[in-house]
Parts: C-alpha cells; sequence; structure tokens
C-alpha cells in the first residue's frame, strides 16, 4: 500500500514537500473551529508517522478563528512528530495572532512566524 502524503480537508490541505517540510496550507473566507483544528492535527500526526518533520502552516490571507482555537494547546498531540514549525501569516493581523498563540502557549519544539514563504521554509531548513 502506497504511503499518504497529502490530505485534503474542510479547512485545510496538508502536504509532504519534496524537501520532507510537511506544508499546512489553510483554505481562504472560513471559520476556523475546535473540530477542524482537531481534524488537522489528526492528519499531521498520520502524514508524520514515520518520524518527526519540519512543518510549515501557511496561514489564509482571509480567516477567522473561533476564540478556543486561539487558546488550545495542541503541541503535545504532536510534539513527538515535529522537529520545528515555522507559520506563514501574510497579513498584519494574523502575524498577530500567531505571534500571540506562540508567545502564551510554548511548544516543546522551536516555532517562529514568517511573512514569507521562502524566509519560513529556509529557517526550517536550519532547524535540527
Amino acid at each position: 500500500m502506497k504511503p499518504v502524503d497529502a490530505i485534503d480537508l474542510r479547512l485545510a490541505v496538508l502536504n509532504v514537500r519534496p524537501d520532507g517540510i510537511l506544508e499546512i496550507r489553510f483554505k481562504p473566507d472560513l471559520l476556523t473551529d475546535a473540530a477542524g483544528v482537531r481534524e488537522v492535527v489528526e492528519a499531521r500526526r498520520r502524514l508524520c508517522e514515520r518520524g518527526p518533520r519540519r512543518v510549515l502552516v501557511v496561514l489564509a490571507e482571509h480567516v477567522d478563528f473561533e476564540l478556543e482555537v486561539t487558546t488550545t494547546d495542541t503541541a503535545p498531540l504532536v510534539a513527538d512528530r515535529t522537529i520545528a514549525e515555522a507559520t506563514v501569516a501574510t497579513t498584519t493581523l494574523n502575524e498577530k495572532v500567531a505571534r500571540m498563540y506562540y508567545h502564551y502557549i510554548h511548544h516543546p519544539f522551536p516555532t517562529c512566524v514568517h511573512t514569507s514563504e521562502d524566509a519560513a521554509v529556509a529557517w526550517l531548513l536550519q532547524q535540527t
């Protein structure tokens, strides 16, 4: 049976890139809710079954969050399968929300927020 390397969910598309980075690309114009985040976490674990990966989270430009999502710590569910996590936030609001999330919810792996995918990928590739 061929291993799964991409999963299309209601809120996001998860894909293992040729460089081994797991990309989680959130879809635009959707309400990010707790149930959807749980689906993303489960898919993330599945795509990292063979070992920890570097993770690139790309927030949609137009996104809305349930308050519960911004205060829920999912890091323990993926800690054993994550080398590092970089979030790409291309709007001022997304960048502020992402930075607040990482500031208040501490992750057991390196994290960062970038405004460009290229910078985020470059940072991820330096993480071991």
